[in-house]
């Protein structure tokens, strides 16, 4: 027995499934080569044409190589019906070939009823010519009769482009035939060839279903013509990619595979040097009729080919992941890393419509994941990894083929139906079947994602996802698989890989909208908001900016609704009690449920701190509204069954039998985030059972973040610089948000020392260092201007002096020296972490780090800059630890020269601003290539190349200098 993954009926043999499943798809993939119809299934298409187009010898084969004999409807042949296979009917069938053997066809034993009326057509046609032996002739503009038309609604032809007005041909009969041509209906014209059949005027596909490179073949004018608005057209994909830059498929590869579906077909890619007048009246996804405003993605002045990008700064091109044009051009828009001059929404490429085209497009080539095979070959596994994901089923990966191909589609509908002013797509032409990657790639990406999240709370119960068991579940289960497998795909350095995630990513979040807005209570459901938790950080550091800005907006509708379910409310105690009663599975299950929310709420405060902190805003969340139960110790969520529950919660808590239940009960031991970041503040940590853990070091990050960020905020609201020597005539405001400044400082500094203890006991724990990088990023908020900083570098109000560059420099960084020293930190944590192992963010901490450094060396190009005798012995800043006494002096008394360590022992000097962009440039190059951190790169190398010697003047003194920044 089998099921349809889409409405759950059963069918008892694996072909009535298939031959059911396009009614979900809207997928038709069986064509009439003699009208291009599409039809679902084939029995509708033979259906089709019996009725419509068998004025011939009923002996002549079917479109497909299907025959029939006398009216009778051919059967599995012999060899498959004694194998009991199945059989596609044709002579000789695939089977029977593939192995060789005697293929003999079987009739049914009654004639169908659309055969015989066929050989009834075909009896009046022989009648009709014995009399008449006259031509045929078609009537020009003449209405068909009822009985003769062809009904649009029943076909994939869109009504409104039906034309009663169409230009007629004149078809003579040779007597030398065995039949004339009769004409059914005025649309569909038959040609006297029993085998080839014609294509519309405008089509580019040959005859044998190979794309042809000209727009027309010769020859084609004997066959029959048929109308541009009754065919619906093909997308013209010139206008989004240049062939002659990149003569390849959509492919960044060579490797030109058959489709897996033949009768499936595909559009054709024309070069643009054989584009003629008959491309106008193709449709486009960026067609010229509708407004930039409107469009899903517009074409501006931005070549959509795929190309390598020229890095300046000696970067390999070998480095760099080809990328789309449009992609890259909208990097100008990113909600972060705006140190180049922006541009704003409503003059942005859009970019989505070309993730989900590149997806749908390599899946229809059997080897596009060649590539990460070969990748896979290279990794090296670890135990814990191959232990947390169980494999998957092929019953498992059909359906989530089927899944996956139903949201791409939709995704489709909805962008190309904005384009086109439809509402569904008309033409199969546009639609293919999915082809997901092979069933250990996808566990791969599902490992990936467990390893790449481990710097959060596991949602994982057991540590173990079962891909098996979660698509059993419902259509939010899907969506989160799908979800995970974006995820770890978006770790892998390919361009595959890179497509696919892109491509999954923006075809989940319009199905997940569109799952809640047809199910309300879906935003209460924790599989729904684990799915809204995982697309935010895909979409937030996905390198897409539309993508970027929809994540940051959803952010706070998806934070509404975690707060509108009651899920930051404050709950019982949760460490259970134990007495004779006990039900040990109820109580795990129970304990399971309460958990996993918990787990889900305190990720989303992770997610907003880091958020906030990269985007230079406040974040959303507020400490006093965090009463839920901070998430348990990771021993009792591993616990893979009840038995290990509770023999882990009677050896984590002492619970037994014999002890008060009122004991357990103490809040000390089940502490909200408000209640921690109070005994925080007054020093009463020591109450609490054990030592903190590292991720509840990490959310009482989230607060003194939140606090730094108003005191910033409420400080750069007085129009005088802030300075460390605070002068008795200031403001008694002003002295007061200072005074604040410094009490969140001294809290940093007692959290840092928190953290170091855990450090030193756990030294490679991977989520105590991600906690030291947000430290000092946190740390860099207080000692300087970021957003002042990125105005300097896209040259905002800066009239090009040396007075204005000393005058901007001091509203940027505020103390220098520590400044300095955080920013070589980050570099340290960071290169010191695995290259597959990093945070997401990495690359935007890295950009954080280089532009303040960059800041500081514009600034000591003035030569009446002040600078302090720095003859010392230097001082790698991205080597040594704080507690390096060449630091400490650094720190305290100015002694050292900074420099930073390139990757081959040389040290790059801080006075040149051209150093520092080179060394984070190839900082970035040692890691993973993401679609961020090559945006980020480029924007670097872009910073690089606007600011130069010649801009710079003396001001008034007009001072010229021929220092290079670059």
């Amino acid at each position: 027995m089998v099921f349809c993954a889409y409405c759950g009926k059963s069918f008892t043999r694996k072909e009535h499934l298939e031959r059911h499943i396009p009614s979900h798809t809207n997928v038709k993939p069986h064509r009439c080569s003699a009208c291009q119809l599409s039809f679902a299934r084939r029995d509708l298409l033979q259906r089709h044409h019996s009725t419509y187009h068998e004025a011939r010898d009923p002996m002549e084969p079917l479109p497909g190589g299907v025959p029939t004999v006398a009216g009778r409807t051919p059967i599995a042949c012999l060899n498959c019906a004694q194998a009991k296979t199945g059989c596609d009917k044709r002579v000789p069938c695939a089977r029977c070939a593939d192995k060789n053997l005697e293929c003999q066809a079987r009739f049914a034993r009654r004639s169908s009823k659309a055969a015989m009326r066929a050989a009834q057509a075909t009896a009046a046609i022989n009648n009709n010519h014995n009399h008449t032996h006259n031509q045929v002739t078609l009537p020009p503009q003449a209405s068909p009769t009822p009985a003769a038309t062809v009904n649009p609604a029943f076909m994939d032809v869109d009504q409104n482009t039906v034309k009663q007005d169409l230009p007629t041909k004149s078809l003579t009969s040779s007597p030398d035939h065995n039949s004339n041509i009769m004409t059914i209906d005025p649309r569909i014209q038959q040609h006297d060839s029993p085998i080839k059949k014609s294509s519309p005027a405008n089509s580019q596909m040959s005859t044998d279903d190979f794309p042809s490179p000209h727009p027309r073949i010769e020859g084609l004018d004997e066959f029959l013509q048929l109308g541009n608005d009754f065919i619906p057209q093909e997308p013209n994909y010139q206008d989004m990619l240049v062939w002659s830059e990149y003569p390849l498929d959509l492919d960044m590869y060579t490797n030109n595979m058959p489709l897996t579906h033949a009768d499936v077909p595909m559009p054709t890619f024309t070069e643009l040097s054989d584009i003629s007048s008959n491309s106008e009246h193709m449709s486009s996804s960026r067609g010229s009729i509708h407004t930039r405003s409107t469009s899903i993605m517009s074409s501006g002045d931005f070549d959509t080919g795929i190309k390598p990008v020229d890095m300046t700064l000696s970067t390999p091109t070998d480095a760099m992941i080809p990328e789309f044009e449009v992609v890259i051009a909208a990097e100008a828009a990113w909600p972060l890393a705006r140190c180049n001059p922006p541009i704003y929404s409503g003059t942005c490429p859009r970019t989505a419509i070309i993730h989900l085209e590149s997806l749908e497009k390599k899946s229809r080539h059997e080897g596009t994941w060649n590539s990460l095979e070969q990748y896979l070959e290279q990794v090296d596994w670890d135990a814990a990894d191959l232990a947390s994901v169980i494999p998957m089923t092929s019953r498992t990966r059909d359906k989530m083929l089927a899944i996956t191909q139903t949201f791409l589609h939709k995704a489709l509908e909805i962008h190309r139906g904005g384009v086109h002013g439809q509402n569904k797509i008309s033409s199969p032409r546009l639609l293919s079947f999915l082809v997901l990657p092979p069933s250990k790639i996808l566990e791969y990406f599902l490992r990936s994602y467990v390893r790449n999240l481990s710097f959060f709370y596991s949602l994982v119960s057991a540590g173990c996802v079962d891909p098996n068991e979660m698509l059993q579940n419902n259509q939010a289960a899907a969506l989160l698989v799908l979800l995970m497998i974006a995820q770890g795909a978006s770790a892998v350095p390919t361009a595959e890989a890179r497509a696919l995630s892109a491509g999954l990513i923006e075809t989940c979040r319009i199905s997940l909208f569109d799952l809640i807005e047809k199910d309300i209570e879906m935003s209460a459901d924790p599989t729904a908001l684990r799915c809204a938790l995982l697309f935010t950080l895909l979409g937030a550091w996905s390198g897409d900016k539309w993508l970027m800005d929809i994540a940051m907006g959803q952010r706070g509708m998806y934070l509404s609704m975690l707060k509108h379910a009651g899920m930051f409310e404050s709950q019982p105690s949760m460490i259970p009690s134990f007495n004779s009663s006990t039900n040990a599975e109820l109580q795990w299950r129970s304990w399971l449920h309460r958990e996993s929310q918990n787990r889900l709420v305190y990720n989303f405060v992770l997610v907003d701190q880091e958020l906030s902190l990269f985007h230079d805003t406040a974040p959303m969340l507020s400490t006093n509204e965090l009463c839920a139960p901070l998430p348990g110790p990771e021993l009792l969520w591993m616990c893979a069954n009840a038995d290990q529950w509770m023999a882990a919660v009677q050896s984590f808590y002492g619970c037994t039998a014999n002890v008060n239940p009122q004991l357990l009960t103490t809040p000390s031991l089940t502490p909200s985030l408000y209640d921690l970041f109070q005994d925080f503040l007054h020093d009463n940590l020591s109450r609490r059972q054990g030592s903190l853990s590292p991720h509840q070091l990490r959310l009482l990050l989230h607060p003194l973040q939140s606090w730094l960020c108003h005191v910033r905020q409420m400080l750069s609201c007085f129009s005088d610089v802030m300075s460390t020597r605070r002068p008795a005539n200031k403001p008694v405001t002003k002295e007061s948000f200072v005074s604040r400044l410094n009490e969140v400082q001294g809290l940093l500094q007692k959290w840092y020392e928190l953290t170091i203890s855990y450090y030193k006991a756990n030294p490679t724990c991977p989520i105590t260092k991600t906690n030291l990088v947000l430290y000092h990023l946190i740390s860099l908020n207080a000692v300087t201007n970021f957003p002042e900083i990125e105005r300097l570098a896209r040259r905002e109000g800066f009239d090009g002096s040396y007075w204005e560059l000393s005058l901007r420099h001091k509203r940027c960084i505020y103390q220098r020296e520590e400044a300095i020293f955080h920013c070589g930190q980050v570099y340290r944590l960071l290169r010191s972490m695995p290259r597959d192992r990093r945070p997401s963010w990495w690359s935007a901490g890295v950009y954080r780090a280089t532009l303040i450094l960059w800041t500081d060396s514009m600034s000591r190009l003035d030569p009446n800059f002040q600078k302090r005798d720095e003859s010392g012995s230097p001082v790698a800043i991205d080597q040594v630890t704080p507690e390096d006494p060449s630091v400490i002096a650094y720190l305290w008394n100015g002694d050292g020269v900074p420099v930073l360590t390139q990757p081959n022992g040389t040290s790059a000097s801080l006075e040149k601003p051209g150093d520092v962009l080179e060394y984070a440039v190839k900082t970035l190059e040692n890691g993973v290539s993401t679609r961020l951190s090559d945006g980020i790169r480029r924007k670097l190398v872009a910073l690089g190349n606007n600011w130069s010697s010649d801009i710079l003047t003396g001001g008034p003194t007009s001072v010229p200098t021929s220092t290079s920044l670059c």
